[in-house]
């Protein structure tokens, strides 16, 4: 089937219009050139310790998670936690008081964990104030 004049120059312009348009939008907005690095490199375990954000002293009984799983441990008396889980890509751990006033109340923190950060992670906790 054989397209009319105008059918070719509609098409011709379209193409054009298209490349075209490419340059000026780089020209107004600019190319980028800082990207948000992703890593999806495979890592084994988790290692860190809790600690009090004013002090800086060791929380024991802090529930360290692993959000949107049911992954967990407890801090020991030196604030230390060690998930051993084989972990694909980049993760958010939660730190959780749950022994209520027993240490202290502290507000939750959460952190994100990928294979170049996932050994000694110091999480600092602010203490709740009570009224």
């Amino acid at each position: 089937m054989k397209q009319s004049f105008k059918s070719r120059l509609k098409r011709a312009a379209m193409y054009l219009l298209g490349f075209s348009a490419t340059p000026m939008l780089t020209a107004c907005y600019g190319v980028p050139t800082e990207y948000e690095p992703t890593d999806y490199t495979p890592f084994d375990d988790i290692s860190g310790q809790v600690v009090d954000r004013k002090t800086d002293t060791p929380i024991k009984g802090i529930e360290v998670s692993v959000r949107g799983t049911d992954i967990k441990t407890t801090t020991d008396s030196n604030g230390s936690f060690y998930i051993d889980q084989y972990f694909t890509s980049s993760v958010v751990i939660r730190a959780k008081d749950i022994d209520g006033a027993e240490n202290g109340d502290y507000y939750q923190s959460s952190e994100e964990v990928r294979s170049t950060n996932n050994h000694n992670i110091k999480i600092s906790l602010l203490q709740a104030e009570r009224k």
